[in-house]
């Protein structure tokens, strides 16, 4: 599982008009960046070795409008829809399911241009092979 994965999928949820994946280059309204999360992981593995599910840590960046009830209604609507995803396929890999991690959504205020951003950390669980 790649990011680029994790990526095509926020966008085949079709929520926003823009899916970016590692940064915002245009920073328009109404987008959702991909991005590995930067935050530490303990390393899981089953007993007995490798199990048939991996784990790889993103954070879903919401980059909306100047309406914080407008960029908070996207932001949970995308968490929502996260947190249904049970075996989904996209690009030759299944999504088992994905787990937020810290918190529920975080309003992380306003960028230089008072847009209106949330961030959600997830940990992707998917299916090897």
């Amino acid at each position: 599982m790649t990011l680029v994965d994790v990526c095509d999928f926020a966008e085949s949820l079709a929520i926003a008009d823009h899916v970016y994946m590692g940064d915002l280059p245009e920073k328009e309204e109404k987008s959702i960046g991909v991005y590995n999360s930067k935050h530490q992981q303990a390393y899981h593995t089953a007993l007995g070795g490798v199990s048939g599910y991996g784990q790889k840590y993103v954070t879903f960046l919401i980059h909306w409008n100047k309406s914080l009830r407008e960029t908070e209604k996207a932001a949970t609507a995308l968490f929502d829809r996260l947190c249904k995803v049970r075996g989904s396929k996209i690009n030759q890999e299944t999504i088992q399911f994905i787990q937020p991690l810290y918190y529920d959504l975080q309003d992380i205020g306003k960028d230089d241009n008072g847009i209106c951003e949330m961030v959600i950390e997830a940990a992707v669980i998917y299916k090897k092979g």
